[in-house]
C-alpha cells in the first residue's frame, strides 16, 4: 500500500481527547478543551469534479467544549488532499461556501452538495505536506502569514489510533486561540 492510500485510510475516523482532559483532570489542571474530529471523504458530496481527479476532499467537523462553561464551539473544515510528485501527502485548506452555516457544514447532511467549480483555496492558510515515518506515522507542520502580524502554525502527527495536533494563531506575538502543547486525539472508530 502506497502512502496516499494509507493516509486515506488513517484519516477518516472519528477522534477525541478525553484520555487527555482526563489525565489533566486527575493533576488538578485541566490545560485542553474536551475536544472531538469527524473526519469524512466527501467526494461524493461535490459535483463537477474533474473526470481525472485523484485527490480526496475531507470534512472535518471540530468540536470543542470548554470544561467550565460547557459551551461547544463547532469549527467544521473542508482539506483536499493530494499526492505530491513525491509520493507524499499534501494538504490544501478550502473555503467553507458562504451559503451554508456551520452547522450545516457536516458529514451527516444529506442535502450537502458543493459545486467543484465554485470552491476557493484559502488564501490564508499554507498548504502543508506529511512526511510518513514508519512507527510513529504521517506528520506534517504548515506556518501561514495571515498578516497584520497574526500568524497560525499546523502540526499534525497522524496514525492509526492517534492524531496529535497543535494549532497555534498569534497576533503580535501573543496567543489568542491555541495551547503550548498539542490535543492527543484517539480514535473512537
Amino acid at each position: 500500500m502506497n502512502e496516499f492510500e494509507l493516509f486515506k485510510k488513517v484519516i477518516v475516523g472519528d477522534f477525541n481527547n478525553l484520555k487527555q482532559v482526563e489525565e489533566e483532570k486527575s493533576l488538578g489542571k485541566i490545560i485542553h478543551p474536551i475536544a472531538k474530529h469527524v473526519n469524512r471523504i466527501c467526494n461524493d458530496k461535490i459535483i463537477n469534479l474533474p473526470s481525472d481527479f485523484n485527490g480526496i476532499f475531507v470534512i472535518e467537523e471540530s468540536y470543542y467544549t470548554n470544561t467550565q462553561t460547557n459551551r461547544t464551539n463547532i469549527q467544521p473544515h473542508l482539506f483536499l488532499f493530494e499526492e505530491t510528485n513525491l509520493g507524499k501527502v499534501k494538504l490544501i485548506s478550502y473555503e467553507l461556501p458562504k451559503n451554508i452555516s456551520r452547522k450545516d457544514f457536516t458529514n451527516e447532511n444529506k442535502d450537502l452538495r458543493l459545486d467543484y467549480n465554485e470552491l476557493y483555496v484559502s488564501e490564508k492558510f499554507t498548504p502543508m505536506t506529511y512526511e510518513y515515518k514508519e512507527g510513529v506515522g504521517f506528520y506534517g507542520k504548515s506556518f501561514s502569514d495571515f498578516g497584520n502580524n497574526t500568524t497560525f502554525l499546523l502540526e499534525e502527527t497522524l496514525s492509526e489510533d492517534k492524531f496529535i495536533v497543535n494549532e497555534i494563531l498569534k497576533k503580535d506575538d501573543k496567543v489568542v486561540v491555541g495551547f503550548e502543547s498539542p490535543l492527543v486525539y484517539l480514535r473512537e472508530k
